[in-house]
């Protein structure tokens, strides 16, 4: 491999894209195991170097979801992709330092998601409900038994390569324990009238089992979403439609990411990023200009003193 060009490894279960330069190797890694096709990553990525074959379905079951292709000629190792993707299938590598590059040089924000676990709350009468509901199995309860009983929960430990922040954990345990911060936020619209009968598709690809049959309908619950459209995408009547309002993120520092939110997003949000972007610049002038004049208040202060 010349230094500076992208080679490719594919298997079964990773897409893995590595550049070497002089001091310098960056990594890509399109974890297929846990990828759902959502297809986030194709929609934002600059170069159009991501592409996503179709689901395959069948009387309205799953039987393959959507799968994404890299195209290593027009792949520039950004790193975007990777600060999208809602179910961490995507895995960005700077030498030995796993970041993405646009996030190392801030031209996106980092994206902000979280998993708070106040173990003083947790009790060992709680059916280890946090274990039990996750549906990606990022959940470890450490405990200790008596006679096959749950005596003491010592320890709750969250898989950040497997969490996707979902809140299922936070809205399962009893006592109150966890509260979850959600990197996106928005609504799902089911126009019920297009669903065909037993069809269960948008079910079968839901990451965080938000959506539910409930009456001989279509539930979405909005608590449990994590809004990264795949039920939009494999839906066969176009029935299903996802809308992106709000990604929290650390603040603004180029406009570039403003671009990025129209892409998968839509213009209206990226709107609001926008205002929001300069009212926070103005609030940074504002305090920047405070911090230069509190000198001269203290002085006049004492002056008149």
């Amino acid at each position: 491999m010349a230094t500076g060009s992208i080679s490719k490894q594919e298997r079964i279960s990773e897409i893995r894209l590595e550049r070497r330069m002089l001091n310098r190797r960056d990594l890509l890694i399109l974890r297929r195991d846990i990828c759902n096709g959502c297809g986030i990553c194709v929609e934002v990525c600059p170069k159009d170097a991501l592409n996503m074959k179709p689901a395959v379905t069948k009387n309205g079951s799953l039987l393959r979801l959507p799968v994404i292709e890299i195209d290593e000629e027009k792949c520039v190792m950004c790193g975007i992709c990777v600060a999208l993707c809602p179910l961490g299938a995507l895995e960005a590598w700077v030498n030995d330092e796993k970041i993405a590059m646009f996030v190392e040089n801030e031209a996106i924000p980092s994206m902000m998601r979280s998993v708070t676990i106040d173990k003083g709350l947790c009790r060992p009468d709680c059916g280890l409900k946090c274990e039990e509901s996750c549906p990606r199995d990022a959940i470890k309860v450490n405990v200790e038994r008596e006679n096959c009983q749950v005596k003491k929960i010592n320890d709750v430990q969250v898989d950040d390569n497997l969490c996707i922040y979902c809140k299922v954990c936070e809205y399962a345990c009893p006592y109150g324990a966890i509260a979850v911060e959600k990197t996106l936020e928005g609504s799902v619209i089911v126009d019920t009238e297009k669903c065909p009968p037993n069809c269960r598709i948008c079910i079968q690809v839901c990451p965080s089992n938000a959506i539910t049959l409930e009456g001989g309908g279509l539930v979405v619950h909005r608590e449990l979403c994590i809004f990264c459209k795949a039920c939009e995408k494999v839906c066969p009547e176009e029935a299903v439609h996802v809308n992106i309002e709000r990604a929290s993120h650390t603040p603004i520092k180029s406009a570039i990411w403003i671009n990025i939110l129209e892409r998968f997003a839509s213009y209206k949000t990226a709107a609001k990023e926008l205002d929001a972007k300069a009212r926070w610049k103005q609030k940074s002038l504002f305090e920047n200009r405070l911090l230069q004049v509190k000198p001269l208040l203290r002085l006049l202060y004492k002056e008149e003193k």
